[in-house]
């Protein structure tokens, strides 16, 4: 088969998937469910999550198996469309199965500060076992610092977090260590896009991630600032090294003295302009907005497979927050009303 039929029939395959999604009508039936039990009834009848969910109990099943069948789906579908992109989609699905395990990571270690270790396993993806470096079993059996680190030990993650492990073997900065692992994760990210990619493809990938990485830091100044009133160089340290903004508007950003300023500091760049035209409730949503809608966009309009296939990522984990966020909303009774304010179509 020729390259561009290859390109083809990727993007094809990508398409039909995301033709699949759930529409504006299925999120307002959903959101008018009164019982968890009738989310996934809906989801059950009336969606493409009927070969996931065909033998599921509504009555019986729990919040949390639920949501992790569902995300076996999300994994299953990413890892296949990576797989069926022989060569190049196998070297970016290293960077899903990466951002995987620093989830994992961060999520066991915030059980962990909370003194609450052993319920990890009640939210380890088994399904993610057999893809990944870290060893989840023993993560789920680890109850102390110490067994954390050994447990990564020999992994491509010891060297980084042993940069961070305490002498007393006391407490993680978990903030500190999350943004070192997501930096490193990014860093492979670039590295693969220069090796594995070249010309327009490449330059349609940089301007994703770019742009990417321009609403992450952009987000992460607003919410230092506005919620933990952090000083500029402290929130710098929590910044990712990619994207378009100049040391400048960072600068500027860091030593604003409200969130307006913030929003004034990149007023005039690219990011100040997609920003100005995005739908939002609050701040907070921004980088959920702002990465859907790039990666929404490049689905409809790129030539390039692995453009497609990454940002359908993107855009499938966001239905399934937006699926969690319901069940979440449901099962404690938030008003229909708040609750699609939250969920982003």
């Amino acid at each position: 088969m020729s390259s561009s039929k290859s390109a083809n029939a990727v993007l094809a395959k990508m398409r039909a998937k995301y033709g699949k999604r759930l529409s504006s009508k299925d999120y307002s039936n959903l959101l008018a469910c009164k019982s968890v039990a009738e989310v996934v009834t809906y989801l059950k009848n009336n969606t493409y999550y009927d070969s996931v969910l065909r033998t599921v109990n509504e009555r019986e099943v729990h919040r949390g198996r639920l949501e992790m069948i569902l995300r076996q789906k999300l994994f299953d579908d990413f890892y296949s469309l990576c797989r069926y992109m022989k060569g190049t989609g196998e070297y970016f699905a290293e960077y899903l199965i990466e951002r995987d395990e620093i989830e994992q990571m961060i999520r066991f270690l915030t059980l962990l500060s909370s003194d609450s270790p052993d319920e990890y396993i009640f939210t380890m993806p088994s399904f993610f076992a057999r893809h990944t470096s870290v060893d989840l079993a023993a993560l789920s059996r680890a109850r102390d610092y110490d067994s954390f680190f050994a447990v990564l030990n020999g992994t491509r993650y010891a060297r980084t977090v042993e940069r961070f492990r305490s002498k007393k073997g006391d407490r993680v900065s978990i903030p500190e260590l999350e943004t070192e692992l997501y930096r490193r994760c990014y860093d492979h990210l670039y590295d693969s896009i220069e090796r594995f990619s070249s010309g327009a493809e490449k330059k349609a990938l940089l301007s994703m991630f770019d742009s990417i990485m321009d609403i992450m830091n952009f987000v992460r100044v607003f919410r230092l600032k506005k919620f933990y009133k952090e000083s500029p160089d402290v929130i710098k340290r929590y910044l990712f090294d990619h994207g378009t903004l100049r040391q400048q508007t960072i600068d500027k950003m860091c030593a604003a003295e409200s969130g307006s300023g913030i929003f004034d500091a990149v007023k005039g760049t690219k990011l100040g302009r997609s920003i100005e035209k995005m739908k939002f409730v609050y701040a907070g949503q921004i980088q959920e907005v702002g990465i859907y809608g790039i990666t929404k966009r490049n689905i409809h309009f790129s030539t390039y497979p692995i453009v497609g296939m990454l940002s359908y990522v993107f855009v499938m984990q966001q239905e399934y927050s937006n699926i969690v966020s319901i069940i979440e909303g449901v099962r404690y009774g938030v008003d229909p009303e708040k609750l699609d304010s939250i969920v982003i179509v």
